[in-house]
């Protein structure tokens, strides 16, 4: 991140020459990533599913799962909105020749709620739709927990297929985050060339309110949540979690920080077979500070 900033710096006089040859590799990097995240999910959940291997633990434990990231995510975006209000008179002013809005066409629950079914079995992963291949893995792991069930010998139903595809894909999705420091720097640098040290400090009053709205959510809801519902202390949590921390926040992406964070949330204590159906669903639907920032961007 440091190196990308002072070397993009470096050529705002040339911008042309990052963005040309350094710029594709960020590139090649997030698409590695958006490439593999589909099967990863699908694979890591089904995983999830069948290790828990009684479909009503995994109805209580998806239950108290949606429950909790409703009840963080109303928190994230109740703290980015306060925050906002609070130092709206720190913001800057945008002085725009047009400042007309046309909102979209309104999508009813009941559309979102359809929009959640695929009807395809391809589309989810071509479209990169992760609410649709989060049901299908749910639906094809209960299918196969409903035929182990049935038959009278369980053990001849062999699991360890889809075990051992997750385990391949976990394996080449830390591959790609070997490279993330190759990846970020591609990234960042061919950005602050085009726009100069302006980029970083034009809003800086806005980031400002959401990185300290961020904290303030980890430290309250994060801190309360890991003492009250694991008894665990929330200094020994940020320390176990910091390298999914320090990852998520230099490549922006949830789905991307998975391997690190069930790693994290293992050593931590974690059992495999909850990381493996908590934290794939979290990456998609539990996205605290994108509606922290939805927060503070509405008020600026």
């Amino acid at each position: 991140l440091v190196a990308a900033i002072i070397i993009g710096i470096a050529f705002t006089s040339r911008p042309a020459l990052p963005v040309k040859y350094i710029k594709p590799f960020g590139t090649i990097f997030l698409n590695l990533i958006k490439w593999i995240v589909c099967p990863l999910v699908f694979f890591s959940i089904m995983a999830g599913v069948i290790s828990m291997k009684d479909i009503r633990r995994i109805g209580s434990v998806g239950v108290k799962t949606v429950a909790y990231y409703l009840c963080t995510t109303a928190f994230a975006i109740t703290i980015g909105l306060c925050f906002a209000s609070l130092f709206k008179s720190f913001f800057p002013v945008l002085q725009t020749s047009d400042l007309s809005y046309t909102a979209a066409a309104k999508v009813s629950f009941m559309d979102t709620l359809v929009g959640l079914f695929p009807s395809n079995f391809i589309k989810p992963f071509t479209d990169a739709n992760m609410l649709q291949i989060i049901i299908a893995s749910l639906i094809i792991g209960f299918a196969l927990l409903m035929i182990s069930d049935g038959r009278a010998d369980k053990d001849l139903l062999d699991f360890s297929a889809v075990e051992t595809l997750n385990d391949i894909f976990l394996k080449v999705m830390e591959m790609i985050v070997s490279l993330s420091p190759l990846g970020v720097f591609c990234l960042l640098c061919p950005v602050v060339a085009e726009n100069g040290p302006a980029v970083l400090g034009s809003l800086a009053k806005v980031l400002l309110v959401a990185y300290v709205a961020y904290v303030c959510h980890m430290l309250l809801v994060y801190s309360l949540s890991v003492k009250l519902a694991a008894n665990l202390n929330p200094v020994r949590f940020f320390r176990g979690m910091a390298p999914a921390m320090i990852f998520a926040f230099s490549s922006a992406s949830s789905v991307g920080t998975l391997p690190i964070n069930k790693d994290c949330a293992e050593k931590l204590g974690a059992d495999r077979d909850i990381t493996s159906f908590v934290l794939p669903l979290g990456a998609t639907i539990n996205m605290d500070g994108t509606a922290i920032y939805q927060g503070v961007c509405a008020v600026f």
